[in-house]
């Protein structure tokens, strides 16, 4: 039962830690890159969380984007409908909405099925998979709520905002991130056992 338990225990912390931060850094978005809350006179925290899972389009109570280090990264409030790169902008709202929700969702079934059959001591591929989930998971919470998604992380080129990186989320970190890793150290092939190479 112990490596069991522990095979599992990197997906259930890091997901659980990783699609918590992704929504919370998301409701500080709405918190401190909008003027909702003061809008609406939401003074405590309970009102305050109903507000950022029932108040939708709030791009039009954005406020100035706040500098972070002013000549590379600022923080700014942007709901992004699309993929990423703007993939699906040639769609209208309803298939897309569709089309992604059912695309995360089956992401997150083959991640898991993925991570079922690997061996407690894959500990390099049981991150890699746990922070895709987390990812895939945080993003589509938010399509599920808000049919966008909440971007808020804005890099550009030196005092050069016109230069810029698409705006992302943690969410969207996480994926990058654990897909980089699973592209570093793929799944071994089934000629390859995964003690492979070990004296």
């Amino acid at each position: 039962m112990k490596p069991v338990v522990s095979k599992w225990l990197p997906l259930a912390t890091i997901f659980v830690v990783g699609v918590g931060l992704d929504q919370w850094t998301k409701y500080l978005a709405v918190a401190r890159l909008t003027d909702l809350f003061r809008r609406i006179g939401a003074d405590t925290l309970g009102e305050r969380l109903r507000a950022f899972v029932s108040y939708r389009h709030l791009e039009s109570l954005s406020t100035e984007p706040y500098p972070v280090f002013r000549p590379l990264w600022r923080m700014l409030y942007v709901e992004n409908p699309n993929a990423a790169f703007g993939l699906g902008n040639f769609l209208s709202d309803g298939p897309r909405l569709g089309i992604f929700v059912v695309a995360a969702s089956a992401a997150a079934v083959a991640v898991v099925y993925y991570y079922r059959k690997l061996d407690a001591g894959q500990r390099f591929l049981q991150v890699a998979l746990s922070l895709v989930l987390a990812g895939d998971v945080g993003n589509l919470i938010d399509r599920a709520l808000r049919r966008y998604v909440i971007d808020f992380v804005d890099w550009h080129w030196w005092n050069r905002p016109d230069l810029r990186w698409p705006t992302f989320n943690v969410a969207d970190s996480m994926l990058v991130v654990g897909v980089a890793l699973l592209l570093l150290k793929p799944f071994p092939s089934k000629a390859e056992p995964p003690d492979a190479g070990k004296p």
